[in-house]
């Protein structure tokens, strides 16, 4: 394949993705914008919410995202059969995961009145994590029938049920923040139902579009290959060699930036409000970059399947260029709109200002992250993830976070010393990430 080819491949894959990851950003961006007319306080209680909230949910995402480069693989060599038991296997592992996740959920609240947030966001935010908790269940089964098709090659049906789900997520929204049309408002607690009910019906049209979509001939067949009672240790270790250390990647990138979000709330509950607006508005151009990722492990897992290290190399590289140049635009635009962007989530003058210097960090480090992200995607691909997950821990919770404490808390930098810490760890993370790719595809 030539390269221009190559390019244009990552992207045909990677467009749907990137429009299914922004779909499911947008729900965070929705609620945060519609609670944002509330108030700070509110905007401050999702943001704590999401803090906690988003670990076990970035977690599972890891342990799904095993799927895609076991299913490429299968599909490269020519094994339908083998993409099936996997695709069973990584379902009963996501649905357990689940359910351990509520319970984790429920475990944490009783200890967010020590996390020295102020007394009015933590009440707020009991109720809007209970109910977040329990969409982790059609989520988790989302992502197994998602993981299946993208492995296939199939991005379009994961896109159009997200998208579904978002129109579900924005009426019910509107309906329960407000107390439109008849219903009670409820707040913060209205936009977890909006979370909830978006994700059910995500999860619904997804089983649907496998039956009755353009492409269910072939999807559907992969089911009906299925052995229901039929389950192999082997298989299990298999997924979750490639799933548990995907998982702790992630978990050390979000945990370190759900750490931040937390320190914020220590300085003030504007400072987290202006953090939680800064952190949304990059979320959207990360999931670009994830769309890059995924393609790159699509790509790169086919010529693996296939052994072909040129066509490894080639895929893996192309995807890094697209997020590099895409990340690159998206700084200079936050640089233009710094002051514009948080205006449009809130009019506290005190939280705008704040959001306005933060937005100039993140012009730097969403190059960064957007280049760690699309790498580890291609590491993946080679099924290689135990050197990027150790790569994650000591940039991000051996540097990183520790950056962020002492240069907010012991060298009065404030929040911004806490941003400057988030960046350190990205950039190490993305440097030694491509370097350790380089490497492995050498000729």
């Amino acid at each position: 394949m030539t390269i221009p080819a190559r390019y244009l491949s990552n992207l045909r894959l990677a467009a749907p993705i990137i429009i299914g990851q922004l779909g499911q950003i947008s729900v965070n961006i929705v609620d945060n914008v519609m609670v944002g007319d509330l108030g700070a306080v509110p905007l401050a209680a999702v943001s704590l919410g999401v803090a906690i909230f988003v670990i076990p949910l970035v977690v599972g995402m890891g342990l799904s995202m095993a799927l895609q480069p076991l299913v490429a693989e299968c599909d490269g060599a020519g094994d339908a059969q083998g993409a099936s038991f996997r695709f069973k296997h990584s379902l009963g592992i996501n649905l357990v995961f689940a359910l351990l996740s509520i319970l984790a959920i429920e475990a944490t609240i009783p200890f967010l009145d020590q996390m020295g947030q102020e007394q009015e966001v933590v009440e707020l935010a009991i109720p809007y994590l209970r109910i977040c908790a329990w969409s982790m269940i059609p989520m988790m089964a989302f992502q197994s029938f998602r993981g299946l098709a993208e492995g296939l090659g199939a991005t379009i049906p994961a896109t159009t049920a997200i998208l579904c789900g978002n129109v579900v997520n924005i009426i019910v929204n509107y309906l329960f923040i407000y107390g439109k049309m008849g219903a009670p408002a409820l707040g913060v607690e209205g936009a977890a139902l909006g979370t909830m009910s978006g994700r059910v019906v995500m999860f619904i049209m997804l089983v649907l579009l496998f039956r009755f979509g353009k492409q269910s001939e072939r999807l559907w067949s992969y089911l009906t290959r299925i052995q229901p009672y039929t389950y192999s240790l082997r298989l299990f270790r298999t997924v979750l060699r490639l799933g548990v250390p995907s998982s702790l990647q992630m978990l050390f990138e979000v945990g370190a930036f759900a750490a931040a979000a937390i320190m914020m709330g220590m300085i003030s509950a504007e400072v987290q409000a202006a953090h939680q607006i800064a952190i949304n508005v990059a979320s959207v151009t990360f999931m670009v970059c994830i769309g890059f990722s995924a393609a790159g492990t699509i790509e790169v897992g086919r010529g693996f399947g296939k052994k072909d290290m040129t066509a490894m190399r080639s895929a893996g590289f192309s995807a890094i260029h697209l997020a590099f140049v895409f990340m690159c635009l998206s700084a200079i635009s936050f640089l233009l709109l710094r002051h514009i962007i948080p205006t449009w989530y809130i009019d506290d003058e005190s939280v705008i200002e704040v959001a306005a210097t933060l937005f100039l960090i993140t012009a730097v480090f969403q190059i960064s992250d957007g280049i760690q992200a699309t790498v580890i995607g291609a590491l993946r691909g080679i099924q290689d993830v135990w050197w990027p997950t150790g790569i994650t821990f000591v940039a991000y919770l051996g540097i990183g976070l520790p950056f962020c404490w002492f240069s907010a808390f012991h060298w009065d930098m404030g929040y911004v010393g806490i941003w400057i810490g988030l960046t350190i760890g990205l950039t190490l993370s993305a440097a030694l990430n491509t370097w350790r790719f380089h490497r492995l595809t050498e000729s």
